[in-house]
């Protein structure tokens, strides 16, 4: 501490002597450079330490802007401690209401039974023109129907079906009418002992023998032919 009291002493004694009134130019110009630069704000200088303060003697030391920067960290953590720890308001998820289960719309079509399907089969005749027969069954119980081949002449009657077993589970449907076209119909009942032939009217030749036609029927479960019962409309 000696040594800056003299510097301080020998300072003073040198300005004391020296001149006390500096040039008028330097101040002009140091003036004018002053308002032409204006200093920019600091936004952090209360931060930085100030080269011409004393230090505050009650603390020993200046206050420097790490310890400063320090305060303001520990000060900020505490306060998200407080935030993170603190009561936390509960949260009520709304309660979803159940979703409707679909309504399936009823299939006006389910309580109706299908319509069978008819096989057409051209009938082979001996003579005369084509004949046809569409069997429609009803009882879902037949596999195949087809034509068998008559003879010359008429062997069945013409105003009944006779019917005969080939096997236990076909059957032979003969029967004779005019040579004219003719397209009959074979309707199988839900029981397929039940049938009935639909045989529209001759509008051909009607003074002549008549043919034969024969319709071999087989089914999927056996079937006794003297069972069978067959009305021709």
């Amino acid at each position: 501490m000696t040594t800056l009291n003299d510097f301080d002493r020998v300072l003073g004694e040198w300005l004391n002597e020296g001149p006390n009134r500096a040039p008028d130019r330097p101040v002009d110009l140091a003036v004018e450079h002053a308002r032409s630069h204006p200093r920019r704000p600091d936004l952090i200088g209360f931060l930085r330490p100030d080269p011409m303060a004393r230090p505050f003697r009650g603390l020993g030391m200046g206050l420097r802007p790490a310890m400063i920067l320090a305060t303001l960290a520990l000060l900020l953590a505490a306060v998200v401690a407080i935030g993170v720890g603190g009561p936390k308001p509960s949260v009520v998820l709304p309660n979803p209401s159940p979703s409707a289960s679909p309504r399936l719309s009823p299939n006006p079509s389910s309580g109706a039974n299908p319509s069978p399907a008819g096989i057409l089969v051209d009938l082979t005749v001996a003579a005369g023109q084509p004949q046809t027969v569409d069997v429609i069954d009803e009882s879902g119980t037949l596999l195949e129907a087809s034509s068998g081949s008559p003879t010359d002449g008429q062997g069945f009657p013409s105003d009944s079906v006779e019917v005969t077993n080939i096997d236990a589970t076909t059957l032979q449907l003969g029967w004779a009418g005019y040579p004219c076209r003719t397209d009959h119909e074979l309707r199988i009942g839900s029981d397929p002992r039940v049938m009935t032939l639909v045989r529209p009217p001759c509008e051909g030749v009607t003074d002549s023998i008549g043919v034969d036609r024969i319709l071999i029927l087989r089914f999927s479960e056996p079937i006794v032919a003297a069972e069978v019962a067959i009305a021709i409309q």
